[in-house]
């Protein structure tokens, strides 16, 4: 019977299955030394006794991608410089993250507030020259301190029943309390909401110990810009 490419030539033919080859591999002779490099490369660091190029972290292209750090987690960037991703799991520093970003979020408008005269219900009966700097100590000789120890205390106790569950395998993401504000109807504004949390969360972290360093250079006497 003849092709049905060629009708001039027979099946059985012995020019019809070079032609017919080199016809179907026509398409990728563009592409063939595109493909034949790295192909090339691994046979060369195979017989050499090399390992295969391994995947470099974002957050430091002159570093390896921590195994752990695969991108599942809003705003991973590959970031473990001490290797802590392989002694302590990873949902436990998330939350460890979050947690304390959320707290320098707030601490950092706490702290500003209190120095431009800012006081809690209650706490007006501190000295009124007290500044976020030495509120520390005075909220001890008053006694205050024990309430806001009592607060972080209920706090931490209700949070690790939720902990413990995203720890064991649960389907609790770190850091989620269910407090989404009715942004998680929307599934991609949600995520957007979730990776600025996370930066946010970084740069407050790095903010406060810099606030707080500035103002102890002079013993809490400059006062906010602290410069």
């Amino acid at each position: 019977a003849p092709s049905p490419f060629f009708p001039k030539l027979k099946a059985g033919s012995l020019l019809a299955p070079p032609l017919m080859l080199a016809f179907a591999s026509s398409p990728l002779s563009f592409s063939a030394p595109a493909l034949a490099r790295p192909a090339a490369a691994l046979r060369g660091a195979a017989s050499m006794g090399l390992a295969p190029p391994v995947e470099k972290s974002q957050a430091l292209p002159f570093a390896e991608r921590p195994a752990k750090l695969d991108g599942t987690l809003v705003g991973d960037v590959g970031f473990d410089p001490l290797g802590l991703s392989n002694i302590l799991p990873i949902e436990w520093m998330r939350e460890a993250e979050l947690k304390h970003g959320r707290v320098c979020m707030l601490a950092v408008v706490g702290y500003i507030v209190v120095d431009k005269g800012l006081r809690a219900p209650g706490a007006e009966k501190l000295v009124a020259a007290t500044s976020s700097f030495t509120a520390h100590d005075a909220a001890v000789q008053s006694g205050h301190m024990w309430a806001l120890l009592l607060a972080c205390g209920l706090f931490e106790i209700v949070g690790a029943g939720a902990i413990a569950s995203t720890l064991n395998g649960g389907d609790r993401k770190p850091g989620e309390f269910a407090l989404t504000g009715g942004f998680d109807r929307d599934a991609a504004k949600l995520e957007r909401f979730k990776l600025a949390e996370i930066k946010h969360s970084r740069l407050a972290m790095m903010a406060f110990s810099g606030l707080v360093t500035q103002d102890a250079l002079s013993h809490g006497a400059t006062g906010f810009p602290y410069f």
